[in-house]
């Protein structure tokens, strides 16, 4: 379970960071609230899959 919380976090962060490209007209806005809003939910999900298996201990 922590392994699939902490793999999710990765992914969103991921998906945020891929955000930068906005400036440099790589894609378009509706692209870059899509993968800002995307990806905070998965970093959110993958957070609390991590503390539900670290209270389910």
């Amino acid at each position: 379970m922590q392994k699939l919380g902490w793999g999710l976090t990765v992914i969103g962060f991921i998906a945020i960071l891929s955000g930068v490209l906005y400036p440099l007209d790589v894609m378009d806005k509706p692209t870059f609230f899509t993968l800002l809003v995307g990806g905070a939910c998965i970093m959110f999900v993958g957070s609390m899959i991590r503390s539900f298996s670290s209270l389910k201990k």
